[in-house]
């Protein structure tokens, strides 16, 4: 029930998301499908060019003048749309809508009850490393009015000022929860939701259909885009890879946009090279290695156009030569990109955790990394590589989609289980040589295919009934032939992915680097959660109890991690990295000692501290570490209790006055 009180929320991030692109989209002569599929991709490029400019500028970054900075931008592309008389995009797509529809709306709500069991409630917090950051940035950015991704990271961190980070995810929270009013965390895990149920079916399902040119395939790949748990789930369990999470939800229709626009000739340049121009603002604005993966479908298909040009009438001898030249330069300026995003990561931070028989059975199971296999869709993924590889006519056009696969598992293979620096390092470094990262790429284009896979059986069944039929009266059922392979393909598909909603447990998942099963979700809070009820509790006081302006210590491997982020009180450090500095060292060994260690006092007024968060020791699990000097403080000279809640307490540090 928590959730239903929600329901502004929910509109108000689905506003924030689609409502400016969509202007975007019809801008650029996309309707229906495709308008809603690509309007998230024009959003989010929009919003990071507003929050880009008003941080050069200066200008704070507010509901309103955000707003104001999106209707111009809005403007400035419907205007480009009379100036470079870009026409609405003719249909090229058969059959039926209503079933692009009815699975959009099974897929919004298989995944919305997903995502929702495995939060918990609306409020709930991931307890990941990367959770404190991630959260903390939303607050900044609404606290500083700033959302620009050259000023993010300094915004939690004062040392990281002046980097660049990928802020287009924060940015877009940041307008959710300023247009809802909604608190911090209910304001991300509805953006969570969003771009889960909303953002990913409507663009797996205008890639397939601008892949088959059918739209009975695009809606059994959105009725589809729920079952395989490497994607949308996986980046929530993992990490938390919020950026990541709606980069790669972009990736679809980013390709589909591109491809559409580019073999249809109601567009002009104008059309091409803007819709190209939002998809490397969203994406390089999301998560820059999202870019490659959406990169390598595109040169695929240049690759193929040129090849097929040679096979052509030698006629066109002048189209030949262009299409390789342009072949060619896809093909440089993506080594390229490929070879200096590589270059950027400097170790193999996750080397290989399975062998290659391990990760060959993820690939034929799609259970990759460690989620729970699904045979059935891989069964449907390799018939539709053998409708898309080996059939002839307009299926040949769809060979990218299984290059683009292939391409897709190899460097999951390579991130899983190749030892090698020499070559994990160049392929798969980009994504930080990790598994999760690859293997969540891979059901955008696994669930096209086997989208292709189910239709091209439902249409084999069809012809066969249809071969038992006078000719006369095959020719006159077509129409009806036609609806009944929509209704088939489309029931299959909701009939499996439903029951593979039921069948799947929301919450279970096998590490592959370790080995260990998830026996809970890490939104749950327990008694043994990095940040239980009790520190939930007191945190939720921190803003009355402390002094206004005052800064408080403590350990960021304890819930006390999350302070800042749930409360917008100054809890130093703002993230789980443990600062380096010597002071923040010093306190951290022997805070406790203030009353009788002058140096104690010199650092706590170097750090202008005036209270410290006392959560216990906790462990030492990964990126956890023990700090005695923020514990055991009852009846120590030098520190006054102000506030407790079970065994979390919050001191004020007397010693130093």
């Amino acid at each position: 029930m928590a959730w239903l009180t929600q329901w502004w929320t929910l509109l108000a991030t689905l506003a924030v998301v689609f409502v400016p692109g969509l202007v975007a989209a019809w801008s650029l002569g996309f309707r229906r499908l495709a308008a809603w599929a690509f309007a998230p991709v024009g959003s989010i490029a929009m919003i990071s060019l507003v929050a880009t400019v008003f941080g050069f500028a200066r200008i704070p970054w507010t509901l309103l003048s955000a707003a104001l900075g999106l209707v111009v931008v809005a403007g400035l592309l419907v205007g480009c749309r009379f100036l470079f008389r870009i026409r609405a995009q003719r249909a090229d797509a058969r059959g039926a809508r209503w079933p692009v529809v009815v699975a959009l709306v099974v897929a919004a709500v298989l995944l919305t009850l997903r995502f929702s069991l495995y939060i918990g409630e609306p409020d709930a917090v991931s307890q990941s490393n990367d959770a404190p950051f991630h959260l903390g940035a939303v607050r900044a950015i609404i606290e500083h009015a700033n959302a620009s991704s050259f000023g993010l990271a300094g915004l939690v961190d004062p040392a990281a000022a002046g980097g660049f980070y990928p802020g287009a995810w924060h940015a877009t929270a940041s307008l959710a929860a300023l247009l809802s009013g909604a608190a911090v965390p209910v304001a991300t895990n509805m953006l969570s939701i969003v771009v889960a149920a909303a953002v990913w079916p409507a663009g797996v399902a205008w890639l397939t259909v601008v892949a088959t040119r059918r739209r009975v395939a695009g809606a059994v790949a959105a009725a589809l885009s729920p079952v395989l748990l490497a994607f949308p789930l996986l980046l929530i369990q993992y990490g938390i890879l919020y950026s990541y999470m709606l980069a790669v939800a972009l990736v679809p229709a980013a390709v589909a946009a591109v491809i559409a626009l580019s073999r249809s000739r109601d567009h002009r340049r104008a059309a091409r090279g803007l819709a190209l121009l939002m998809a490397l603002g969203a994406l390089g604005a999301s998560q820059p290695a999202a870019l490659l993966a959406w990169a390598l479908p595109l040169v695929i298909v240049g690759v193929g156009a040129a090849v097929l040009r040679w096979r052509g009438p030698a006629t066109a001898r002048r189209r030949r030569i262009a299409a390789t030249a342009l072949a060619a330069g896809a093909v440089l300026v993506l080594g390229a990109l490929w070879a200096v995003t590589s270059r950027l990561v400097t170790a193999d931070y996750w080397g290989p955790v399975q062998s290659l028989r391990a990760a060959a059975l993820d690939v034929a199971s799609s259970g990759y990394a460690g989620t729970q296999p699904a045979w059935w869709m891989s069964a449907l993924a390799v018939i539709g590589l053998v409708v898309v590889l080996m059939g002839r006519g307009p299926w040949t056009r769809m060979r990218w989609l299984a290059w683009w696969f292939v391409a897709l598992v190899g460097l999951y293979v390579v991130a899983a289980a190749v030892h090698s620096s020499w070559i994990r390092l160049p392929l798969v470094g980009p994504w930080y040589s990790d598994t999760y990262r690859l293997a969540a790429l891979l059901p955008a284009a696994a669930v096209p295919l086997a989208a292709i896979g189910l239709v091209g059986l439902v249409d084999a069944a069809t012809r066969a009934l249809q071969r038992r039929r006078s000719d006369a009266s095959a020719s006159a059922s077509g129409a009806a032939d036609a609806a009944i392979v929509s209704g088939i393909a489309l029931t299959v598909a909701v009939v499996a992915a439903t029951a593979a909603f039921v069948v799947q447990p929301v919450v279970q998942r096998v590490h592959v680097a370790n080995g260990v099963h998830e026996e809970r979700s890490p939104f749950a809070a327990a008694a043994d959660s990095w940040l239980d009820s009790d520190e939930r509790a007191l945190l939720s006081r921190l803003s009355d109890d402390v002094a206004p302006g005052a800064r408080v210590i403590a350990n960021p491997g304890t819930g006390a991690a999350f302070a800042y982020a749930l409360t917008g009180v100054d809890v130093y450090p703002a993230k789980w990295q443990v600062p380096t500095g010597a002071d923040y060292l010093l306190l951290a060994e022997r805070l406790h000692d203030a009353a009788q260690d002058p140096e104690v006092c010199a650092a706590v007024d170097a750090l202008g501290v005036g209270y410290v968060l006392d959560f216990g020791l906790k462990d030492t699990g990964t990126g956890r570490v023990e700090m005695p000097g923020f514990t055991d403080l009852d009846g120590v000279p030098g520190f006054e209790l102000v506030d407790s809640e079970g065994e979390a307490k919050l001191w004020r540090i007397t010693a130093c006055a």
